[in-house]
């Protein structure tokens, strides 16, 4: 459906299935990528979620995310890097989360994974500073995408927390991109979050979070 909306739109689009969760998928992306010339940003975007107490998930579908948040993100950065740095010039956009400045019970491997991509993101931004190449992490909160369809978002985060369009998402990470932001938490609630979960003693936000996000028969009274 989004190739379609974009070749509505009048760009040019190729699509290509690939599965994310293997190297060799990785691999069909990136050359993919190089036979149709100079990249001149990558957009890591792919992900997976899990949600629910941690031993009640499979442990295949939550190693899959890690695959797809965690590897899949690295092997398409360090493959693609070298050649933007030998330019001097192109970009790297990577979709964190809100959920990657604590840690989330109940959601705790989905949020450990998007914490690896803001870490990785913000350490990568000032190794390349003086390379030409920008590095730029954006964290949205829930957003309006299929990324939820299997295991939407746990307790009464998902009901209570807004959910933003992806075209909102976009306009915030390219905007950040052209002003070279390291990091970007797109929304003034998000901002908020953020921001004061970072004075919140962590011990606090722990307990906040599994009340906003346990299950209802899992939430800790």
């Amino acid at each position: 459906r989004l190739a379609a909306r974009v070749r509505a739109s009048g760009e040019v689009i190729e699509t290509l299935a690939a599965d994310l969760a293997t190297p060799e998928g990785v691999e069909k992306v990136v050359a993919r990528a190089r036979a149709l010339g100079d990249i001149e940003l990558l957009v890591n975007n792919a992900g997976l979620s899990t949600s629910g107490p941690f031993l009640d998930q499979s442990a295949d579908r939550e190693i899959e995310s890690i695959r797809v948040n965690v590897e899949a993100l690295y092997r398409l950065t360090r493959a693609i890097l070298p050649g933007m740095v030998a330019k001097k010039r192109g970009g790297v956009l990577n979709i964190a989360s809100i959920v990657a400045f604590q840690a989330i019970p109940y959601w705790t491997t989905y949020a450990a994974t998007k914490a690896f991509v803001l870490a990785f993101g913000e350490g990568l931004a000032y190794e390349l500073r003086d390379s030409g190449v920008r590095v730029v992490t954006v964290c949205p909160g829930f957003t309006s995408t299929g990324l939820y369809a299997d295991s939407g978002v746990p307790g009464l985060a998902g009901r209570l927390l807004p959910f933003a369009k992806p075209e909102t998402v976009v306009r915030a990470a390219l905007a950040a991109y052209d002003a070279g932001r390291v990091i970007r938490v797109v929304g003034f609630v998000n901002r908020l979050l953020a921001v004061s979960g970072a004075l919140t003693p962590r011990f606090v936000l722990r307990w906040l979070m599994a009340q906003m996000f346990a299950p209802t028969a899992a939430r800790p009274g």
